[in-house]
């Protein structure tokens, strides 16, 4: 077939399309999520996009059909996470964990020539996983599953993910993600040791190895090997902003988030790529402040408060902006934030690294041609 029918479910702010878009054979079906913000957000940079607020709980395979106007020729869809997050509860009875299902069932419906789903690395061990490959196994795909870090891809940012990718056994070839790209043999800053250190000599700690990915690396395919290219820095990502007081910053929101007295007093004591010794009980990174030469960790929704991870500016006495989170998501400049700031945070922090959705993308071309 001359083009390819793409639909994103559970799509956010589509950073998954974002990737395929640049694939001159796919046309973009259907956006679809239940996010009314994240919908005005795409909307607001690509307003002709054919984006539709749905309950996919309650949408129906031939509803979604309607929608498109045809065949669904690649699905892709990153179904709500939180239940199987190692910074949640893991609640195996969160009723959004019942998304894996659904979106199986929409597979298993449409059959699809692709499907792509990405979710965090501990869904790997939940029964809902299982039974989710084996319907792929009883509709007659050819899949890999796989654990992948962005930072070996090209970002900054030491994400990991779940990644699927199914290609239905008639197109014939079976799907390979890339082997890594970015590694080198630069010396990085070390947030556990607080000094330089090469990338091969401490790969588990600098690529911030986490232990879901440990728990489950017997599960699906984790790679701990190393590109030739060197990972870009954090300072490499956020260089050439504008300042933070200007005009061209507030239409980038590049702005300082408002932060108490007390916080920027404690953080203005923190060294660079140190923390807050008084936060010892917390998480490991919270109330980290990241070094310019060190990668970031993985950016949440909750970036704004430092209390929930290493979100605080290298240098400046302040948490990183929505535009420096966006950028270390891959987020090009161009794509515009609007609305409150907290909710901006939200759609960046549920957003894919633009990294992993390239290997998803890549991974999908070499079958589909």
């Amino acid at each position: 077939m001359s083009t390819y029918n793409v639909v994103e479910l559970y799509a956010g702010v589509a950073r998954t399309w974002e990737a395929f878009r640049s694939w001159k054979r796919c046309k973009l079906g259907a956006l679809v999520d239940n996010d009314q913000f994240a919908i005005d957000a795409y909307k607001h940079n690509f307003p002709m996009a054919p984006y539709f607020r749905r309950n996919l709980r309650w949408l129906t395979p031939d509803e979604l059909l309607k929608l498109v106007g045809g065949r669904v020729h690649i699905l892709l869809g990153c179904p709500p996470c939180q239940g199987f997050s190692d910074t949640g509860r893991r609640d195996e009875s969160d009723p959004r964990n019942d998304h894996i299902s659904i979106y199986g069932r929409f597979v298993e419906a449409l059959r699809p020539v692709a499907v792509v789903m990405e979710n965090v690395p501990l869904m790997a061990k939940s029964p809902l996983f299982a039974r989710f490959m084996r319907r792929l196994d009883n509709c007659g795909y050819d899949y890999v599953a796989a654990i992948v870090n962005a930072a070996q891809f090209g970002s900054c940012q030491t994400r990991q993910r779940l990644v699927v990718i199914a290609i239905h056994e008639n197109v014939g070839e079976e799907p390979v993600i890339d082997s890594p790209t970015h590694g080198g043999n630069g010396r990085y800053f070390s947030y556990q040791r607080g000094l330089m250190v090469g990338v091969r000599d401490y790969v588990d700690e600098l690529l911030g190895i986490t232990p879901a990915t440990f728990r489950v690396q017997s599960m699906v395919d984790t790679s701990k090997t190393l590109g030739q290219r060197d990972i870009p820095t954090v300072q490499d990502v956020l260089r050439g902003l504008p300042e933070i007081t200007s005009r061209q910053a507030k239409e980038l929101r590049h702005v300082a988030w408002p932060s108490s007295e007390e916080m920027i007093a404690r953080m203005s004591r923190v060294p660079e790529g140190s923390r807050w010794e008084g936060g010892k009980d917390h998480f490991s990174h919270s109330y980290g402040r990241l070094h310019r030469l060190g990668l970031s960790r993985t950016i949440t929704t909750y970036f704004s408060n430092p209390g929930s991870g290493r979100f605080w500016h290298p240098t400046g006495e302040r948490p990183i902006t929505v535009r420096e989170a966006a950028r270390i998501q891959g987020f090009d400049d161009s794509f515009k934030f609007c609305g409150p700031l907290s909710n901006c945070s939200r759609l960046i922090g549920n957003a894919l690294d633009s990294a992993i959705a390239s290997v998803a993308r890549r991974a999908v071309e070499r079958c589909l041609g």
